[in-house]
């Protein structure tokens, strides 16, 4: 096979034939390794380095990547994955703060017990109900939807063409059957015998981490979980990015959409697998996510979000089938997924605010869901509120030079030494060495900054400052954090200035357009929201003081939490699609003072020594 190459990656010891002639990152995509690509494969980020032992074993080395690698490091075999195309076999080895790892650490945090109140139930018909079989020459539907009606008469609905997992005629007189009923699509499946578990799979797809809850529908209880990073990361850190992917070329909706049923059926699996369950038990789905995250996995085309007026297909609840989006369950078990407010705001923050509970509890609310895009939902009493604002994956932790997840060796706290306030302290996931830096990490760095005036209001480095390293105009370029070294760029700050003032402007729009002064309570969840330090975000202008007068909470996972409930309650999903109609969309951009009010928000707060 002439046209076709041997690799093998480390550390994942992973190793296959490709063909000649391929992208490094496809051929690792191809054998199952998920590379890290911010930028969709577009050899902009330079996070997909990887290092090669036999370099002459690769095409000529692109312009980007002399852009992106010092000549030392080229000599040493390093390469981006992105352009570097395979002409004969290869060894890789991804650096270790560079492997895309599947570390989550808050996705699976809710546990406990919710109201059930669930759309389907079982119903059992025992042997006897068979004995004899009522009727000759019926068939198996027909036999047992005579069954059905005369033992739960006006109860049961055979609407659908339900799973019947090999039963036959045969069986009925020896096991009898056990029906699930849904309440709007009737029957949808028959088991054997008397299988009285029933259980539900509330499943929240988010841009940067997938997780799936095991629920028991009887009961309310949280059985088990598991969470994954987002595959679909290798077209981009963000929705844009993936979006212009499927742009770019239709069949990749499809790639997209098989990539993320694949790790969600290796969720499902290890969640049956804790719970000793099968498929079988399984009787319904619901799920969430970002407007793209929902359109992609349902099938959509996004396109249109990603375009002015940014509108999707449909802002209705999806409702479809296990079998149609590729899901290792029975083909008819029930997906529920959740309606969305526009192409920016989808049914996370819809979730996220059956979950808080922010409309029934009275005064002014405002949700603050960050992760790779901004969501703001404000209640003001009765009024529902809501802009998103394009934060970008800066505050994760991508589009930072040192950048990288909240995963073991990422800095994810920085602060000054109370015995010595010029000494600046870091701590890292897991106690391990520093290799990164994630959103929180960054957000504490740069509060940091402000309060020792190594950062000035306008975001440009104080030359004067130890640290800070300048170029030959003695313009500071970048700064490296004490007791390491990792160095945050000018062109990191910038990101973060771009993110918080995105946030910090739809905050304000939201009040101002609301006529709410005041907020009683500000509630920050989200994959980043809930994990950094409201303090530092207070100190950079993310936040202002008037956002965090009253009550301040972070929660970490209200969307899975809202899915959950959704799933077990059919009153909440009522309550969410009552809702979801009356929420007042505010689009930033066609605010007529949008430019300069974003421009002064980049700007970085004075230095209050009393906060």
């Amino acid at each position: 096979m002439a046209d076709h190459v041997d690799i093998t990656i480390s550390p994942f010891n992973t190793r296959g034939r490709v063909r000649k002639g391929a992208t490094l990152f496809a051929a690792a995509a191809q054998i199952g390794v998920a590379l890290r690509s911010d930028c969709g494969q577009k050899g902009t980020c330079g996070k997909c380095r990887v290092i090669v032992d036999h370099p002459e074993n690769l095409g000529p080395v692109e312009k980007l990547e002399q852009a992106h690698l010092s000549a030392a490091r080229l000599t040493a075999g390093n390469r981006l994955a992105c352009q570097a195309r395979l002409t004969g076999p290869v060894s890789v080895t991804v650096p270790r703060g560079l492997v895309s790892d599947l570390e989550v650490f808050t996705k699976t945090a809710v546990t406990g017990t919710f109201t059930a109140n669930p759309i389907v139930r079982r119903f059992h018909l025992p042997p006897d109900c068979f004995k004899p079989l009522p009727g000759t020459g019926h068939d198996l539907t027909e036999t047992l939807v005579r069954t059905a009606h005369r033992v739960y008469p006006d109860k049961l609905r055979f609407n659908t063409r339900p799973s019947r997992e090999g039963l036959t005629r045969d069986d009925l007189p020896r096991t009898g059957v056990t029906l699930v009923q849904h309440a709007d699509r009737g029957v949808t499946a028959i088991h054997k015998g008397h299988q009285t578990t029933s259980l539900g799979l509330a499943v929240d797809v988010g841009t940067t981490t997938l997780a799936v809850y095991l629920c028991d529908l009887a009961t309310g209880r949280v059985v088990s979980a598991a969470a994954a990073a987002n595959p679909q990361r290798r077209f981009g850190e963000d929705v844009i990015a993936r979006i212009a992917a499927i742009r770019a070329d239709k069949n990749n909706l499809a790639e997209q959409q098989h990539l993320v049923t694949t790790a969600l059926n290796e969720l499902i699996a290890s969640c049956l697998e804790a719970a000793k369950q099968t498929m079988a038990a399984v009787d319904d789905l619901t799920v969430v996510g970002n407007t793209t995250m929902e359109h992609i996995l349902a099938g959509l085309n996004p396109g249109s979000i990603g375009l002015a007026p940014y509108r999707p297909v449909t802002c209705e609840p999806v409702c479809t089938w296990a079998g149609d989006l590729g899901l290792d369950l029975l083909p008819t078990t029930p997906v529920y997924i959740f309606p969305v407010v526009s192409g920016f705001l989808g049914g996370d923050i819809l979730a996220a605010l059956l979950a808080s509970r922010s409309a029934e509890r009275g005064g002014t609310t405002l949700l603050i869901d960050i992760g790779t895009n901004g969501e703001l939902l404000l209640c003001n009493g009765p009024e529902l509120w809501a802009t998103s604002c394009a934060t970008g994956p800066a505050l994760e932790g991508a589009q930072i030079s040192c950048g990288m997840r909240a995963a073991a060796g990422a800095v994810n706290r920085v602060y000054l030494d109370p015995a010595q306030p010029d000494r600046m302290l870091f701590e890292t996931v897991g106690k391990a060495e520093p290799i990164g830096i994630c959103g929180s990490g960054i957000i504490d760095a740069l509060a940091a900054m402000r309060r020792t005036g190594i950062t000035r209001e306008n975001g440009t480095f104080n030359p004067d400052s130890p640290g800070v390293h300048c170029d030959d105009q003695e313009v500071g370029r970048r700064f490296k954090l004490p007791g390491s070294n990792l160095q945050i760029t000018l062109q990191d700050v910038r990101q973060v200035q771009l993110a918080k003032a995105a946030l910090r402007v739809g905050i304000q729009a939201l009040c101002q357009h609301a006529g709410v002064t005041g907020l009683d309570r500000t509630i920050l969840t989200g994959a980043f929201g809930a994990a950094f330090n409201w303090h530092s975000a207070r100190d950079i202008g993310l936040l202002s003081p008037g956002d965090l007068h009253g009550e301040v909470g972070s929660v970490p996972n209200l969307a899975g939490t809202g899915a959950i409930m959704a799933l077990l309650d059919i009153q909440q999903r009522a309550a969410i699609e009552a809702r979801a109609p009356e929420i007042k969309f505010l689009d930033l951009a066609a605010e007529p003072d949008f430019t300069p009010r974003f421009a002064a928000a980049t700007r970085f707060p004075e230095i209050n020594e009393k906060t």
